[in-house]
């Protein structure tokens, strides 16, 4: 669209010229003139398209930034120790549904959030872990007569490209029950980055 303008411009540019030209002289200044004029727009061009390419080269190209959030279908039992299985990816990439860890992509600040659901009498305990280093921790101990309940834990860390990043269950209970209430409200794991390194 740039260039189209640009070009617009010389051609208005090069008739100004040539009309003037045209008016003051001989068949032959004219044909000079108009030659001089010419060559004067297509440098003018040539200029102005290195001009555009060069930018373009130095723009700073988009990269697809690092982020998923995936869900736990259905209830699930873990034994202490577990990792978290979340099968269901809705968006994003690098999380691997098959053994439940985001591999980083690249360095820098992520931003890391898990809910875990479960109900009356039930207790979860579990654990953000980058290359197998806690970085945060919830609890959840729920009382008979509790019902359906979730929470929600945010971490924000500083994970180097190649990291394994994962939620576990920690060495604290030894039925962890993670619920899938009434077939909808899960738990569920999301990582962005937030900040490259």
């Amino acid at each position: 669209m740039s260039l189209q303008i640009f070009l617009y411009i010389g051609v208005i540019f090069f008739h100004r010229v040539v009309t003037k030209s045209i008016s003051n002289g001989t068949i032959e200044n004219r044909t000079d003139a108009l030659e001089r004029s010419f060559d004067s727009l297509v440098l003018r061009i040539n200029n102005m398209s290195d001009i555009l390419n060069n930018i373009q080269t130095k723009a700073p190209t988009e990269k697809k930034r690092p982020h998923f959030y995936v869900e736990l279908n259905g209830n699930t039992h873990l034994q202490m120790n577990s990792i978290v299985k979340f099968d269901t990816q809705f968006i994003g990439n690098n999380f691997n549904t098959g053994d439940g860890i985001f591999i980083a992509p690249i360095s820098g600040v992520y931003l890391f959030s898990w809910t875990v659901q479960t109900y009356s009498s039930k207790s979860v305990q579990t654990e953000l872990r980058v290359d197998n280093i806690v970085k945060g921790k919830q609890l959840m101990a729920l009382g008979s007569g509790a019902g359906s309940f979730g929470t929600t834990r945010n971490v924000l860390c500083t994970v180097n490209k190649g990291d394994h990043v994962w939620i576990q269950t920690d060495n604290h209970y030894s039925d962890n029950t993670l619920d899938d209430v009434h077939g909808g409200v899960r738990s569920s794991f999301m990582g962005l980055i937030i900040q490259e390194l």
